[in-house]
């Protein structure tokens, strides 16, 4: 698989498994998290989303890797024309298991970092995978997503936004996810969040720890376009 297509300036990254669980925070605390600019989603009146993600993959122009993001989902920019995404997210903090993976979503995607390599795990059973990281023997977070039995798996092609920050400026990538896909409102899968710098931004005890929402994607293609600048999105 090439790691980048020259003519689009487009990366691509081929997942065994890519898992979302969706929990609901104060809105407070997503207010504090999300640059001035970015309005966060609400499931209900001062309630919204956490996401998150783990990712194996497989292929990538930095080799195989596994990741963990932690996101807030916020409204996404729509513009006349154009398809509306599925989800926009502010990803807020990204671990991943090399160093080559974390200098690429910096260098690359402008991601803000735990700078140390994270031990992520991925254990499978015949309905549900469960995601495990760890950093230097410190738990950092646990989560299960489940094949609840009841909802078909389907082959799709997703469009999402990922808003970025840092000290230079603030950023728009437009993504899709490729793969066969299943999602439900079951609420079989759980949350464990432990106390540590990889977590800092939250208090575990205001996370819900049952997932509102939960999406398994498995032998799927990431696809990532060029970063766009947002000249008007003021930050703190």
């Amino acid at each position: 698989m090439k790691a980048s297509d020259e003519a689009t300036g487009t990366f691509l990254y081929r997942y065994q498994d890519a898992i979302n669980g969706f929990f609901e925070l104060p809105t407070g605390t997503a207010r504090d998290i999300l640059p001035r600019g970015l309005q966060p989603v609400e499931t209900r009146h001062g309630s919204s989303i956490l996401a998150v993600t783990g990712f194996e993959f497989s292929e990538s122009g930095v080799g195989a890797y596994r990741e963990v993001v932690l996101s807030v989902i916020v409204s996404p920019r729509l513009e006349p024309g154009q398809p509306m995404p599925r989800a926009a997210m502010y990803p807020f903090i990204v671990g991943t298991t090399t160093p080559e993976s974390r200098a690429h979503g910096i260098g690359q995607w402008r991601l803000p970092h735990l700078m140390t390599d994270l031990d992520v795990r991925f254990d499978r059973a015949d309905r549900e995978i469960r995601l495990a990281a760890r950093a230097g023997g410190a738990d950092i977070l646990a989560m299960t997503v489940t094949d609840a039995g009841n909802v078909s798996w389907e082959t799709v092609e997703h469009q999402y936004q990922t808003f970025m920050k840092d000290s230079d400026g603030s950023y728009l990538s437009e993504l899709t996810m490729a793969g066969t896909f299943l999602e439900h409102e079951e609420e079989r899968g759980s949350l464990t969040l432990h106390h540590h710098e990889f977590t800092a931004a939250l208090d575990p005890d205001e996370v819900s720890t049952t997932p509102f929402r939960e999406q398994w994607m498995r032998q799927g293609l990431e696809t990532i376009f060029p970063l766009q600048t947002l000249p008007a999105f003021s930050g703190r």
